[in-house]
């Protein structure tokens, strides 16, 4: 059986060469960057889509906003045929249907929002009258302001426009409906 035996001197300690310190600092400051641009690319894939979802249920709530507008507008008995509309912010004093509309409207992802009523005027016998309500508003998409900084043309928002029509309830000369 060999046994060797080891002894352990002041000279025999270990040493780190400088080189080799550098090399270690070289290679983490590498991954570090690899880091960051791994991670900025998949803060683009998973914004990318968040950013059009949002654009598409901000659509979806203006188009539920119409709809309210819509209802209320063919229950009301007072309403007078011709075109309203108003922009936002000014449409919370502007009547019960565009208040009701306009507190429907999310007001930091649809900037510019405008609220339109349209009841026809009397038809020959004054029946089928619609009254219709369209919500129209701008997107700014997060992703093309990112786009803008590195010096990309992209438009600066993207039109959402939704609309409703409902039969007007409160017609003279509509009998049996």
């Amino acid at each position: 059986m060999n046994t060797h035996s080891y002894k352990s001197n002041d000279s025999d300690k270990l040493t780190v060469a400088p080189e080799s310190l550098a090399k270690a600092a070289h290679q983490r400051g590498q991954a570090a960057v690899e880091f960051t641009l791994i991670f900025i690319l998949l803060l683009v894939v998973a914004w990318i889509p968040a950013d059009f979802g949002l654009a598409f249920y901000t659509g979806q709530i203006a188009q539920n906003a119409a709809r309210e507008g819509a209802r209320i507008a063919a229950a009301d008995p007072n309403l007078v045929a011709g075109t309203t509309s108003c922009n936002m912010p000014g449409c919370y004093s502007f009547g019960n249907i565009f208040n009701e509309t306009a507190a429907r409207l999310p007001g930091a992802m649809l900037t510019s929002a405008s609220i339109t009523m349209v009841l026809d005027a009397a038809a020959g016998t004054n029946c089928n009258r619609m009254v219709k309500v369209t919500v129209q508003g701008n997107y700014s998409y997060f992703f093309y302001s990112v786009l803008r900084l590195l010096g990309f043309n992209t438009p600066p928002s993207s039109p959402i426009t939704r609309s409703a029509s409902m039969r007007w309830e409160h017609q003279a000369g509509c009998s049996g409906l």
